[in-house]
């Protein structure tokens, strides 16, 4: 005869409880892309670490590895360079900051001065928010090469426009067609040297000597000067 059940067990059950598999939040398992997203965000996380404490040149495969804390494999299945890697990085940050100082300059209601020094406000806000990772952008991106020339121009050209399109008051024929995009690469080399050598240390101090430079082509030294002080 066979032993009986006494426990009302289902047969399956009777030599001990079934392991089960963690819970997901809401009790659904995540979806691919899901768990895709997230760890390719791990792995541009642990790049920026890597390029923020070794330099672009100076960082490997190996280190961006170790600072996401993945396998090898995992990297490769995102990422198929280091250079890849941070592109990924230095899209997402520029783009970032582009939308943020973007929205400040459409909620600025003044006047064409006061709108420069909105954008410049934000963009400053964006860098001292993760001074190490605008450090990799700014000063790092020129480190790799020929390959970034594109990203570079575009970055530049963007923010060009966004310079461009503050002002209205009609005189666009009076400057040449690329005054903007002089003045934000100028904007863009006293960053670099700004974030190169660690001085100010907070960079929102950075703000009139910015403005003052930005406005001087469009309105003269005398009215940026007096708007870069006015704050």
């Amino acid at each position: 005869m066979r032993e009986s059940r006494a426990s009302g067990y289902p047969p399956e059950m009777a030599a001990g409880p079934r392991q089960r598999r963690p819970a997901r939040p809401g009790g659904h398992a995540l979806r691919p892309e899901v768990v895709a997203h997230h760890k390719r965000q791990q792995i541009i996380g642990g790049a920026a670490k890597a390029f923020a404490e070794r330099g672009y040149r100076q960082t490997s495969v190996a280190d961006i590895v170790k600072a996401s804390r993945i396998a090898r494999g995992s990297f490769y299945e995102h990422f198929g360079s280091k250079e890849e890697c941070f592109f990924a990085l230095y899209d997402e940050v520029t783009a970032a900051a582009l939308e943020r100082v973007g929205r400040a300059c459409e909620q600025s209601v003044e006047e064409f001065p006061e709108r420069v020094g909105a954008g410049i406000g934000a963009l400053l806000e964006t860098i001292e928010a993760d001074p190490d990772v605008a450090r990799v952008c700014v000063v790092e991106g020129p480190a790799v090469g020929p390959a970034i020339t594109a990203r570079f121009e575009k970055l530049i050209g963007d923010f060009a426009e966004l310079l461009r399109a503050g002002r209205k008051d009609g005189a666009s024929s009076e400057f040449p067609a690329t005054v903007e995009e002089t003045v934000v690469g100028g904007v863009y080399w006293l960053l670099y040297y700004a974030l190169l050598e660690g001085r100010p240390k907070k960079m929102s101090r950075l703000r009139p000597q910015l403005v003052e430079f930005s406005l001087i082509p469009f309105v003269g030294a005398e009215a940026a000067g007096a708007a870069a002080a006015a704050g």
